[in-house]
Formats: structure tokens, sequence, C-alpha cells
């Protein structure tokens, strides 16, 4: 077997493989008798350490903390975690079949072109495709005259409608964790891709507060100068004459909506249940429709705080597909000097062992992480790869205890 990295950086590297566990390529010792997975939980050990003692390091030194999510952090959601993309394509198979015997009906391009996006069972291709062939032929329906774009896109949101499972306390962990910081630090910023509510739902049990951007007063309307507001401890800013901010509050960046968003006469409206939630479905239309509002006004919060001198960008989960969000990441890395890039991935891959196909750990290639990663294996300056799953990753996340007001009193905590 192959090396497989489970950590990179410019300088440094942990990966293992059948005979050993190495760090900067030199193999380190083992035990007589261990095989590859007693093996490969020592270099997972030595990355998850290495990484910790990272984020300490970036933390401390940059003074800005940012987090961008992807689907990748839904998938551990116990009996309702997210799906995969082939899970997603199986559940849309009704939908798409309906579509696709019209794309087909007639030999040619389209049904060549048709069948191919069907063979990758990608449905961001599929939906794309879709949405051209109705601006060039009219709306696709069914036989009572219903949208079968809009059955499709439905299936897409009700696929995203998850309850936190009761067992799922990484999401809850992860965000107490990040937001363990000095009182009068920057708050920090989780942008998300993902249409679900997992993060407000683990803010609520923890009883955080969550800036994002919606009104505090009901109806919550979207405007985008809440973002500028804060809470502070409003007595004791009045002694002092200083501002005491509060502590256990997130501001939360939705770039692609929520399912728990609703447009009502160009208003944007936060509501339990709607059954047309404004979110940018996966099409390449997105690229487009994130210059509209509010996703620009997301969209304009993230660039500004990577251009800010002393960021550090954690990345989980996302899989650098989305251009206008990699674009803006990009730049930064290259054009920002106090910036830094941290990027917790994951991925599997198909090799031939025994004469028998498996599917094994990727680790991390220049595939998993374009860009980043180049294709002989180095890494961008500034930028740390960890190969890891969200859970694992918010397990090993280091605890700030100075900061951790669950463990301080009401006096500590102001």
């Amino acid at each position: 077997m192959e090396k497989i990295f489970l950590y990179k950086t410019t300088t440094k590297s942990i990966a293992y493989d059948d005979d050993f566990w190495y760090i900067n390529d030199k193999p380190q010792q083992k035990n007589d008798g261990e095989g590859t997975s007693e093996i490969k939980s020592k270099a997972m050990e030595e990355a998850y350490r290495q990484a910790s003692l990272d984020i300490i390091r970036y933390s401390s030194h940059f003074k800005n903390v940012a987090v961008l999510t992807a689907a990748g952090t839904s998938m551990e959601n116990g009996d309702y975690g997210g799906k995969t993309r082939t899970e997603l394509w199986n559940s849309y198979k009704t939908e798409i079949d309906a579509i696709s015997n019209i794309l087909t009906k007639n030999d040619g391009f389209l049904k060549e072109k048709c069948l191919s996006i069907i063979a990758d069972e990608n449905i961001e291709d599929f939906l794309s495709f879709t949405i051209l062939y109705e601006k060039l032929n009219g709306e696709l329906k069914d036989e009572n005259g219903d949208s079968l774009k809009e059955k499709l896109e439905k299936k897409i949101a009700d696929a995203c409608r998850l309850p936190l499972d009761v067992n799922n306390k990484h999401h809850q962990e992860f965000i107490r964790k990040l937001t363990a910081r000095k009182p009068d630090s920057p708050r920090i910023q989780l942008y998300t891709t993902n249409y679900d509510t997992l993060f407000e739902q683990a803010a609520q049990r923890l009883n955080y507060t969550i800036i994002d951007g919606f009104s505090f007063s009901y109806p919550r309307v979207f405007n985008g100068v809440n973002f500028d507001y804060d809470i502070v401890f409003r007595e004791r800013t009045r002694v002092t004459q200083e501002e005491s901010f509060i502590p256990n509050v997130i501001q939360l960046f939705k770039l692609h909506g929520s399912i728990d968003w609703e447009n009502n006469d160009g208003k944007i409206y936060q509501k339990e249940y709607t059954d047309h939630p404004c979110i940018i479905y996966p099409a390449n239309e997105k690229y487009e429709s994130s210059y509209e509002q509010p996703y620009f006004e997301m969209m304009a919060h993230l660039q500004s705080t990577l251009r800010k001198e002393g960021t550090l960008l954690i990345v989980v989960g996302f899989g650098f597909q989305d251009k206008h969000i990699q674009n803006v990441i990009k730049e930064a890395a290259l054009q920002n000097q106090n910036f830094h890039l941290f990027i917790v991935c994951y991925g599997k891959k198909e090799i031939e062992k025994n004469a028998n196909k498996v599917i094994v750990d990727s680790g991390i290639t220049h595939k998993l992480v374009p860009e980043y990663v180049s294709e002989n294996g180095s890494v961008m300056p500034n930028v740390t790869v960890l190969f890891s799953k969200f859970k694992a990753f918010a397990e090993h996340y280091p605890n700030n205890n100075s900061y951790d007001t669950e463990n301080l009193s009401n006096n500590e905590t102001v």
C-alpha cells in the first residue's frame, strides 16, 4: 500500500502504510506484531496532536478566527445524517427519471449529454442541464401540469430538514471550543454552505445567542446591518465606560441560504417551516445567485474577513467545488501575508488488494484538495491540511480552558 498522508504543511508531514508510520517520510518505531490498524492509529494520534498544537498557536497569533463548513459536517448525525452524493441521487430517482424521460425522448446530442450526466450521478450537473433546457424549450411539467424541476428542488430541500440527533454532541463541542476566547476578542464567524440547521440547533442546546443577520424581534426579518450588532453587559458597560461583551455568542453566515428562510415580497423571513425555502440550489447558476441578496451580504462578509490582517480560516467538510467561494479563499491565501488556511478534509478511493477491489481512505491528495496541494504532493505556504471527518476533528479540537465560560463564575465571565 502506498503512503496515506494524514497531515501536511509545507515543512511537515505525517503518513502511514502497511509497514510503518512516518514523520517527514522517516519511519517511526513500532512494536512487534503491530498491523496496519495499529500503525494507522499511532499516525492518526500524532496527526491530531500536531493539528491541536497548530490551532493553539494560530488562534493565539491571529486576531480573527473564521470557520467554513459544508456537507461533510452533516454526515455523522446519527439516524438523521446528511446523505452522500450517491445517496442523494438515489433518493431523487423518481423525479430524475421523470425529467430524463423527456430529455432523452429523441436521439442526438441532447440524449447523449443527459445519459452521460445520469451515468455520473451528478445532481448539480443534472439540475444545471434541466435549467438550461427549460430556458430554451419551456418548463417541464408532469401530467398534472406541475413543474418537474420544482418537484426535484423540493426533494433536495426536504433532504436537508435534519433534526439534531440526541447522540450528536460534536456540533455542540465544536461551537463551545471555538468560542472559548478572551471576551474582548472578535466574535467567531461561522460560515456554512449547508441548508440544514444543525449548527443552530446545537447552539440552542448550549443556550448560545446567534447573530445571523435576522432581527431579534418577531417576525424575524433579514437585514445585513444586523451583523454589525453585538450584545454587551449594559450595566457593566456604563460603569466602566468600556465594551463588556457577553460570552456564548457566535456569528452565523449561511452562504447558500437555509431551509427555514422564506422570500416574501422581496423580504427574507426566518420561519420554523416553509414549503419554498430561500436557498441556492446545486446548479451552475449558484455562482450568479451568490451576487443576489441575502447571499451577497454573506459573501461580502467572508471576503472582508479573509482580507483582514491576522486571520485564521478553518475549512471543514468542504469539497472546494464552489467557484465563488474557492476564489475568495485562494485570493486570501495568495495575497494576505498574515493569513493561514487550515483545511480538514476526508475522502475514499478504490484500490486492488489480494485480487479484490477495496475502498480505503484516500489520504491527502491533489485531487482531494485542489489548488492547495500540488500533483507532486507539496503543500502551498501558509496552509495546513488534516485528513479527518468532522466528528473526530471536533473531539480533538483543543480546549481553551482559560476562557471556557462553563467553568467560570459569573464575575470571572464578565
